[in-house]
């Protein structure tokens, strides 16, 4: 049985990524196809020898190349996607967020595709994406109105080609039922449980900002966007010196975050942090800071497996994933007016140890790889 697995970019090391680390320990001998690839960046866990030779000639890989900006690529990544040739292989499994669900196959070929999100910047944040690039109004916002207006036909059409769809989340099956009309099993994605609640001998020092690591901190681990709503995180702890906060990742927002924080000693950012070292990080933190919306949270989860609470925006898909009032407490506006007022109760809950490792860490069991697995493994051996 020939395999091929599409993943939509490797530029960073985050939860869809590591559904393609999933994928590859059932099925190692799998052909890995991509729109964007960053040697650089992933080169480690996804070896180049790894990547198929036809992704290094497409439009979207030169122009990547060329810009180091993916957001040049977006023209490109329809026909990038539709010029792959999947004729020889029995299985396309395909993790999507925008693009990749848009593979073409033969009818003999079973397509899955595991949609992480109906692409956001062509449906519902297509006003925050014009406002993150300054492209709302003028030439630049009719150029992108009418791009966009193209990729929402052309991704609807793209729907429509596979033979299973998955969603992540019961909020992503929500919003594929709603964009492309059509129905999805739900299948939570696989988490490392073990690594994030295994005792970690060495802990590693680690110097934010050239400051010594505090005692005591909570963190927040997101790419840097926007969409990620740091600056509610950043504006309230301006307000609570006494309260640590390291902020783990790397992006477009990074330069602005550095200079929103330059000013307060308590706020510390460091570059995306991987393996033990992560692990570390978040093991010897107070807990998670989720200031903004997601689909599903891979990262949640991984906290709690650390034994640890989460502190977030309150939206459905994270009560699909955590307990109220025992492994996390929340804030209830989007922009944050009660964020602070919130936050203040939950820290005081929490180091007055309300919420327990062991509830934490038990909720966190539930989401397992190993039920992953055995349904990857389940629908790609089915003949039917």
């Amino acid at each position: 049985m020939k395999i091929a697995i599409v993943h939509e970019m490797f530029i960073k090391l985050w939860g869809a990524e590591k559904i393609i680390e999933n994928w590859l320990q059932i099925y190692p001998d799998a052909d890995i196809f991509t729109l964007i690839y960053d040697e650089k960046v992933v080169g480690k866990t996804f070896p180049k020898h790894k990547i198929h030779p036809h992704v290094f000639k497409t439009r979207t890989q030169k122009v990547y190349t060329l810009t180091k900006n993916q957001r040049f690529c977006l023209p490109f990544m329809s026909s990038s996607i539709e010029s792959f040739d999947f004729s020889s292989y029995d299985i396309v499994l395909v993790s999507s967020s925008g693009f990749a669900h848009g593979v073409i196959t033969k009818p003999e070929t079973k397509t899955i595709i595991y949609y992480h999100s109906p692409a956001r910047y062509m449906w519902d944040w297509t006003n925050e994406y014009k406002r993150d690039i300054w492209a709302q109004t003028g030439i630049k916002g009719y150029i992108l109105n009418s791009l966009f207006l193209k990729f929402r036909q052309w991704d609807y059409i793209a729907s429509t080609r596979h033979d299973i769809t998955l969603a992540n989340s019961k909020n992503t099956a929500r919003r594929i039922q709603k964009y492309y009309k059509k129905d999805s099993q739900v299948l939570y994605p696989p988490i490392e449980t073990e690594r994030f609640a295994k005792k970690m001998i060495n802990w590693i020092n680690e110097k934010p900002s050239n400051r010594k690591t505090p005692k005591k901190y909570y963190i927040i681990l997101s790419t840097l966007t926007e969409f990620k709503r740091l600056d509610i995180a950043l504006s309230a702890f301006t307000k609570l010196p006494d309260v640590n906060l390291i902020i783990i990742g790397e992006w477009d927002q990074r330069k602005e975050l550095e200079l929103a924080s330059s000013n307060s000693q308590n706020i510390s950012l460091v570059w995306a942090k991987y393996g033990d070292e992560l692990v570390s990080l978040v093991q010897k933190s107070l807990g998670l800071i989720f200031p903004g919306e997601e689909d599903f949270g891979i990262v949640p989860i991984e906290v709690m497996a650390a034994g640890k609470p989460v502190f977030a925006l309150w939206r459905w898909w994270l009560t699909e994933t955590v307990i109220p009032w025992e492994t996390w407490e929340f804030f209830r506006s989007i922009e944050g007016e009660d964020f602070l007022r919130e936050f203040q109760k939950f820290h005081k809950n929490n180091i007055s140890w309300e919420y327990t490792s062991k509830a934490c860490k038990k909720q966190a069991q539930k989401f397992d790889k190993t039920k992953f697995e055995r349904e990857i493994i389940k629908l790609i051996e089915d003949r039917s």
